[in-house]
């Protein structure tokens, strides 16, 4: 098990009891002295003095289950990374603020939709355990907590050519939420996507691609599903000739 945020160890000592062998992650300088005692008298626990957002998790075992109370500043931010490490995290059970959990397993149409849902839904299915009330902790947070199980998928939610083009095309849809999904996309240079030696009419092509991709240029981009958004980067794929 990689725990992220050992605090005191107290969900820690569960984990050691049930038999788990536990790699603790913990930045908080004060909290190490008694964590590394608690190493100490248990051979299977083994410390890690650092930050979760820049930890070598290769240096680590292959595969991993992941449990975590995650600080809720940089909940999406460390989601973001771990997810990408799928082949390593098989599953995570993550305590995250509500409002990021709802974020997580949005479907599209809902205000919580999003580049974070779409970029945890490509190789993990999310699901919203528990909602854990502000009274469940000492002192209490302003906001409701959720217990979040991430299990990763068998293959990527969707078929893309280039995953990155594929994100990249999302996180511009979602620029401006406000904008429809072509105004923003005409922002983002197709002569620079794949350094393309013919140049484009980005506004003109655009128009063709959603076009080709059968996606009315005046939907917003919070509408769309995973599958639509890889019919778009399907349809720049093919413009370039990648697929």
């Amino acid at each position: 098990m990689l725990e992220i945020g050992v605090g005191e160890g107290a969900l820690t000592r569960h984990l050691l009891a049930a038999g788990a062998k536990v790699f603790g992650i913990e930045i908080d300088d004060a909290l190490i002295p008694a964590l590394k005692k608690m190493e100490d008298e248990h051979a299977r626990f083994h410390l890690i003095h650092g930050d979760a957002l820049e930890i070598d998790y290769t240096a680590l075992p292959k595969k991993m289950k992941i449990v975590a109370n995650l600080p809720y500043q940089v909940a999406s931010s460390i989601i973001s990374q771990l997810t990408e490490k799928v082949e390593r995290f098989p599953l995570m059970v993550l305590m995250v603020q509500r409002e990021v959990g709802e974020r997580l397993c949005a479907g599209p149409g809902s205000k919580d939709y999003g580049s974070l849902t779409l970029w945890v839904g490509y190789r993990y299915q999310a699901r919203l355990c528990q909602v854990v009330p502000p009274g469940a902790f000492r002192p209490p947070p302003k906001v409701d907590s959720a217990i979040m199980c991430l299990e990763a998928r068998e293959k990527p939610q969707v078929e893309v050519g280039d995953e990155n083009l594929y994100f990249r095309i999302i996180q511009a849809g979602f620029a401006h939420r406000r904008k429809t999904l072509f105004n923003n996309l005409k922002s983002l240079n197709l002569n620079e996507l794949k350094n393309m030696q013919e140049p484009f009419s980005n506004q003109e092509t655009w128009r063709n691609l959603l076009e080709r991709a059968d996606i009315d240029p005046g939907r917003r981009a919070e509408t769309l599903d995973a599958y639509e958004f890889a019919q778009i980067a399907r349809a720049v794929e093919s413009l370039m000739g990648g697929v």
